[in-house]
């Protein structure tokens, strides 16, 4: 490890020497941290990434990146390779393993979604809002030859994911409007919805038919349906979704896959505790 990274006096763990051009200077009570889990998200991102390009890419002092770096990797959060970049390291996987662990909702989720993956031989995901973004929180790997790169704890943009669609669609007006607040409207693919009123429009769609669709919004030739999961006291607690190549989920098959969907789904929220969605006359919102 380079000298300068092992000297833990470079910077104040309060974050007082980053300079005054940092965004989240003034939007955290706890800058260090938040710039340590900046570190963190980057990394797990682009990993191998050098120190030089982790500094420019986070637009950090040179001093409070080497003391971030250097703690994360005394705690065993990240971890330099053979070619002197920064991963990801082993302590977290531990983390990660017990944070998937302590959640009820995964263990309840799962042998459905494993039946669900066996009928279709298409990947299924379980996902949940978290901050500004949906997060896998399973997958099961379908069995078709083309595979889907997606993984566990992978974070979606809401306005162009079906899991984001859903897991956006009953929230209360105002939440929908704080998050699409913090939408970048990317084009992510050739069919993405950039405009904020046609999709709000949409969103009015996906809660009317009770799923939502991506349809090569996310990937080029990726298509992806999701429907909700509700808890005893009709909230939208999840969502979970199939996902395919255009070739494995073609237009004329779309309805029964849907159908599919919103079946498994209204099962795991009978095991949440709720009744079923076909006697749900509204979601609550």
């Amino acid at each position: 490890m380079p000298a300068g990274i092992v000297d833990s006096a470079l910077c104040d763990v309060s974050g007082q020497a980053m300079t005054d051009q940092d965004p989240h200077s003034t939007k955290s009570p706890a800058p260090a941290l938040t710039k340590g889990f900046a570190i963190l998200e980057l990394l797990a991102e682009t990993p191998g990434l050098r120190f030089a390009e982790i500094r420019a890419r986070l637009n950090l002092p040179n001093s409070s990146c080497h003391h971030l770096v250097n703690t994360l990797c005394q705690l065993g959060a990240l971890q330099m390779n053979e070619q002197r970049g920064y991963v990801l390291g082993l302590r977290l996987l531990e983390l990660g393993a017990r944070a998937v662990g302590q959640r009820q909702i995964e263990h309840q989720a799962l042998p459905f979604l494993r039946r669900m993956s066996q009928e279709l031989q298409l990947t299924c995901h379980l996902g949940v809002l978290e901050g500004h973004a949906a997060v896998y929180l399973l997958k099961v790997e379908g069995q078709r030859e083309i595979r889907v790169n997606t993984w566990v704890g992978k974070r979606l943009s809401l306005h162009s994911s079906s899991l984001g669609k859903v897991l956006l669609a009953w929230l209360p007006a105002a939440d929908v409007e704080d998050r699409l607040r913090h939408a970048t409207w990317e084009q992510k693919g050739p069919k993405t919805i950039t405009d904020p009123a046609q999709y709000r429009a949409h969103l009015a769609e996906v809660r009317d038919q009770g799923w939502a669709l991506d349809d090569e919004e996310d990937n080029p030739n990726i298509r992806c349906i999701a429907a909700p999961v509700l808890d005893l006291h009709a909230r939208v607690v999840a969502a979970i979704s199939v996902v395919g190549t255009v070739l494995d989920v073609v237009p004329s098959h779309i309805d029964a896959l849907a159908y599919a969907v919103r079946r498994t789904a209204d099962e795991i929220s009978r095991e949440l505790g709720h009744r079923s969605l076909d006697e749900t006359p509204e979601f609550r919102r």
